[in-house]
């Protein structure tokens, strides 16, 4: 009565599928509203409008005013470039500072520099990159909130006893490791710090400064160790209990056979019912 009624590990990955499954639904929805909100379409048009722009321009003239100012120009197999000078690493910023120097008025840089003052300044191709960057950014991590507060907290409150959609078609619930019933509270804490903050935003995080931040290697690792730390609690611990429910201080448990208790003063009447009972059948 008192006890715990734990779930098998396939119903529980079953009723996790289905609810990450909503919950990548529900976020690319409320991120395409929020695309049209900031015209996310248009701004990424102009970025690669910019690029496109300039990697004409690096294709058409880089090679020969790099060679006319002395620079050393090479292209990779990959598409990418490296340029030096004097035997040390160079950028293009550097090579069009010496072309914007001379101001076109040799006849070898002529024609690279009237094609040059046409192309966008470089200070705002590199504030529509980060532009672009952020708005993506911003835009998974608000969509990613508000699916969150839908299915792992506004929909739970309405099913009651911590069930999202996945929980209630697989019959689980959430309660308190002393089967007591969660709070609104402790239900926030675990949808929000725990699968949001630390078990989903996080990750989202180190894959945009592996991919846009330059941290490289350190950002797998990071991902791995949180990836591995959720595995060792879920198997170690003896409720299973994952970082969110570590936090929140619940348990998932079997709906139809847990015993699920009100409040502390209804779990302690119920202990001392029982405890009554024993005592009576034992004297009887």
């Amino acid at each position: 009565m008192f006890e715990l009624k734990k779930i098998g590990i396939v119903k529980r990955a079953s009723a996790l599928l289905l609810d990450v499954i909503l919950l990548a639904v529900l976020t690319t929805g409320f991120m395409f509203l929020i695309s049209l909100m900031c015209n996310y379409s248009y701004e990424e048009k102009l970025s690669t409008k910019y690029y496109t722009q300039w990697e004409d321009f690096r294709k058409d003239y880089v090679a020969d005013v790099a060679t006319y100012y002395g620079f050393d120009y090479e292209v990779n197999g990959d598409g990418s470039y490296v340029i030096s000078k004097n035997g040390e690493k160079s950028s293009l910023d550097e090579l069009m500072k010496s072309l914007d120097d001379s101001k076109g008025e040799d006849e070898g840089t002529k024609s690279a520099y009237d094609a040059y003052k046409k192309l966008p300044p470089v200070k705002t191709v590199n504030f529509q990159y980060k532009y672009v960057y952020n708005l993506l950014f911003m835009m998974t991590s608000v969509g990613t909130l508000l699916a969150y507060l839908v299915l792992e907290f506004i929909l739970p409150i309405i099913f009651k006893n911590g069930q999202t959609i996945g929980k209630k078609v697989f019959g689980i619930c959430l309660v308190r490791p002393n089967c007591v019933k969660i709070t609104a509270l402790s239900l926030f804490a675990r949808a929000i710090l725990g699968k949001y903050a630390i078990e989903t935003m996080f990750p989202i995080l180190l894959v945009f400064l592996f991919l846009f931040g330059g941290i490289g290697v350190l950002a797998i690792i990071l991902l791995a160790a949180l990836v591995l730390l959720n595995i060792i609690l879920f198997f170690a611990l003896k409720n299973r209990t994952p970082i969110h429910d570590l936090l929140a201080g619940t348990v998932a448990v079997d709906m139809k056979l847990q015993m699920i208790f009100q409040s502390e003063a209804e779990l302690v009447e119920k202990k001392a019912l029982a405890q009554r009972e024993v005592v009576e059948q034992a004297k009887g």
